[in-house]
């Protein structure tokens, strides 16, 4: 196997060639910058592999209201034979009718939303939704949220003012209009 070389200069070309095995050191420049090149893309392969994370793990899901609440709904969830699931995802409850027109467009209106409990039954199928609302519901952009959920969910979702309301019954109450 030869190697050739073509040099030139003005309209003078040179064709130098050469076998492989008479290739040597001699341009060491051209191998110690391939073997830079070499190193450094190993080097930025190793720091993309190794990279740190920007992410911490919370120890809860909940916040303090929130947990104050499940503690409360927990033993009424048992008692109607339903599982509660925290911190749902709207677009993980309903989904967009197929053919909808601007698609991308519903979707982007519920895809970062989510209700604070969703309740099921034992085969996980969606019984009822509660929002817990509090001084932050009165915002304008929250209000226009709330508004959202409440037509997406009609009657399948609870609003829960003040833990010391009689949860059960408003439970009950909605489960009964189903």
């Amino acid at each position: 196997t030869r190697f050739c070389l073509s040099r030139g200069l003005g309209d003078v070309y040179k064709r130098q060639c050469m076998n492989w095995s008479e290739i040597n050191l001699n341009n060491w420049v051209l191998w110690l910058g391939l073997g830079i090149v070499a190193l450094a893309i190993l080097i930025w392969i190793y720091i993309r592999l190794h990279e740190k994370l920007p992410y911490e793990l919370n120890e809860t899901i909940l916040t303090e209201r929130e947990r104050a609440f499940y503690r409360i709904l927990k033993p009424i969830a048992d008692k109607l034979e339903l599982q509660i699931c925290p911190k749902v995802r709207v677009a993980d409850i309903v989904s967009i009718k197929k053919g909808t027109k601007d698609w991308q467009k519903w979707f982007n209106k519920i895809r970062s939303k989510h209700v604070d409990f969703l309740l099921c039954d034992y085969d996980m199928n969606i019984v009822l939704m509660i929002e817990l609302d509090d001084r932050s519901h009165e915002s304008e952009r929250a209000k226009k949220n709330d508004a959202l959920k409440n037509a997406i969910f009609g009657g399948r979702l609870v609003r829960i003012r003040s833990l010391k309301d009689d949860v059960e019954a408003e439970i009950t109450a909605a489960l009964k209009k189903l």
